[in-house]
């Protein structure tokens, strides 16, 4: 057919979640390449102006986020607010508003990155729904300190693990509500919280052989697309090109040099406490914060460490570094295993917890605990990996070496044009 027939689809990413929003607007960037017309849907954030960028229009759609719900989203994720983010009535509230604004704007396909609300909306109205997201089903082997508390920390850890595993394919912490919208609109009952991220079809942003998952367990509408890195999507001209230079002539000083970042979901709290243990060492440190701090409060930090709100490239950056200390998003999971470095992890969510066990698994990374973090031990762990330096850079090295190319981006796009010839849209 010719391109300008190309269907019109509707992204619909968290735009205050920097990963989710790249993973969306590069997807619809190589669509709109491939001739396609591509249109966003927001409840606000701060990168809504990533797909203007593109050339994207950008609907707002009700509710729109105060900074106080999407902080409220942001510890519900970590685990520190109980029970569901989305109530009946908020829930509710959203599909009445999505499913209505899907209507009015023509889209054939909607493309969610963790919008949940979308599992219901997309289907009251009847329209096909393609969730982009990491692997979340999978097994942990090591216990997340986060999940501890004091009345199950003296239980064994074989025990809690095998509970966990089940619990977390199995529980209905943020589900409930959606069972009860769900039946509201005679549609499919949701059999756990896992379910409520599922379209139907899903495009995995991981490689299957680091997954441990067999070929034949994967279900007809799933799709292991690889990582999608989106550095593309960013305006250089925010970095000025002496502040390369600057970060370049730092990183080349003697002695050892890190990289520390956290995406968009660390917390200011957090950051600053890395920091003041880093100020404490004379490793060469280049710390990019992206919307944690705030610009009007940079904290003072040592002659040793430079503060960056974005650098040119996060993975150059994380290829010159000697060790990468991260959040565990899978962005930046995957950036260091391509770099071929070491990495030292404090997840604060399930999915940064579980794409960090790939890397401690092979042999080139380290877990650190948000909850009792104490600078001695962090700085234990660097000195550790810095004093073992040539195992760990060993075994980054051979993941790296064995990591198939890095075109999520591009095989999503192809399984759109798949998605949308199953459909009969294309």
């Amino acid at each position: 057919m010719p391109e300008k027939h190309k269907p019109l689809i509707g992204f619909f990413p968290l735009f205050f979640n920097l990963a989710e929003t790249g993973r969306s607007v590069i997807v619809a960037k190589r669509y709109i390449e491939q001739g396609g017309r591509a249109v966003f849907f927001s409840h606000g954030g701060g990168y809504e102006k990533l797909a203007e960028d593109i050339g994207c229009e950008v609907i707002r759609v009700s509710p729109v986020y105060t900074d106080e719900f999407i902080d409220d989203l942001w510890k519900y994720s970590r685990l520190e607010k109980k029970g569901p983010p989305f109530p009946v009535d908020v829930l509710t509230e959203h599909v009445e508003a999505e499913s209505e604004v899907f209507k009015k704007s023509g889209v054939k396909l909607i493309v969610t990155t963790n919008n949940f609300p979308c599992s219901i909306s997309a289907r009251v109205t009847k329209i096909p729904l393609v969730s982009i997201t990491p692997k979340a089903d999978v097994k942990f082997t090591k216990f997340p300190e986060y999940a501890e508390f004091p009345f199950i920390r003296f239980i064994p850890d074989f025990f809690k693990l095998k509970f966990l595993n089940w619990f977390y394919l199995n529980n209905k912490m943020w589900s409930r509500p959606f069972e009860k919208v769900a039946k509201m609109y005679n549609l499919p009952k949701f059999k756990s919280t896992v379910d409520i991220n599922k379209g139907d079809y899903n495009f995995f942003t991981d490689f299957i052989q680091l997954l441990g998952i067999s070929e034949a367990d994967v279900e007809a509408n799933d799709f292991f697309i690889g990582p999608i890195f989106f550095d593309e999507l960013f305006d250089k001209s925010n970095v000025e090109p002496e502040s390369d230079e600057i970060v370049k002539k730092h990183l080349e000083k003697p002695g050892r040099s890190i990289l520390f970042s956290m995406g968009s979901s660390g917390t200011e709290e957090f950051f600053i406490k890395i920091l003041n243990a880093l100020s404490k060492t004379d490793f060469n440190v280049v710390a990019v914060y992206s919307s944690i701090l705030r610009e009007n409060g940079l904290p003072v930090v040592g002659d040793n460490i430079i503060l960056r709100r974005f650098v040119s490239s996060i993975e150059e950056l994380n290829r010159i570094v000697d060790l990468a200390v991260l959040h565990g998003g899978q962005g930046t999971v995957y950036t260091a295993a391509y770099s071929g470095k070491p990495v030292i992890g404090f997840p604060m969510q399930f999915e940064q917890h579980m794409n960090l066990e790939m890397l401690v698994a092979n042999g080139m990374a380290k877990f650190g605990s948000v909850r009792r973090f104490n600078e001695d031990g962090f700085l234990e762990s660097v000195n550790d990996i810095f004093d073992n330096y040539d195992r760990y850079f060993r075994n980054a090295q051979e993941l790296a070496s064995i990591l198939p190319e890095p075109r999520g981006d591009k095989n999503a796009c192809e399984k759109l044009m798949f998605v949308l010839k199953k459909e009969g849209l294309l």
